[in-house]
């Protein structure tokens, strides 16, 4: 009887388990992050944005480092199935209150593109002004599932040099 109920638990266990592994890779292949960058001198302020192409955009959508539009994909160099190495870049806004630096990097849940997270990806972000860390790394998902505030933008105000950042529910991003 024993055996019975651990084999029939075993069994169910690895269903549960493979039918999360499909779900989480379904949802990263239909999931494009679009990071923006804009530095605004004139009106003073810097914007970095965080949003998701959808319904066929994705497909035709050129990435440009003139437009400021960014995929944390193009930030990673894949081999068999798995990152290998990550890259990150820089840009740099002169405002009134001080010359910034942002790095974005990838933000990587698994270096595996198979199973729990797959093939999902997201990005980082580090802010300084005057060469002083004024944000340190935060990163705009903290995990790949879950009920979690996503970071959508993060505005520098040049006059004041007040970070501000917007999040919105998971459920909602996606």
């Amino acid at each position: 009887m024993f055996l019975k109920i651990s084999s029939k638990t075993v069994l169910l266990a690895g269903l549960f388990w493979s039918s999360s592994c499909y779900a989480s890779n379904s949802l990263a292949k239909d999931s494009f992050p679009l990071i923006t960058y804009e530095c605004n001198s004139a009106k003073d302020f810097l914007l970095i944005t965080n949003t998701l192409l959808k319904d066929g955009k994705e497909k035709n959508f050129k990435y440009s480092d003139a437009e400021g539009t960014y995929s944390p994909w193009d930030w990673v160099e894949i081999k068999d199935n798995k990152i290998i190495d990550v890259k990150s870049i820089k840009k740099e806004c002169q405002l009134s209150s001080a010359k910034y630096t942002v790095i974005l990097e990838p933000q990587v849940f698994t270096h595996e593109l198979d199973g729990i997270c797959g093939a999902n990806i997201s990005t980082a972000l580090t802010i300084l002004a005057n060469n002083i860390e004024v944000m340190e790394r935060k990163a705009f998902e903290f995990h790949c599932s879950g009920n979690t505030q996503i970071i959508t933008g993060v505005k520098v105000m040049g006059e004041t040099g007040e970070i501000k950042t917007r999040t919105e529910p998971r459920y909602k991003y996606y």
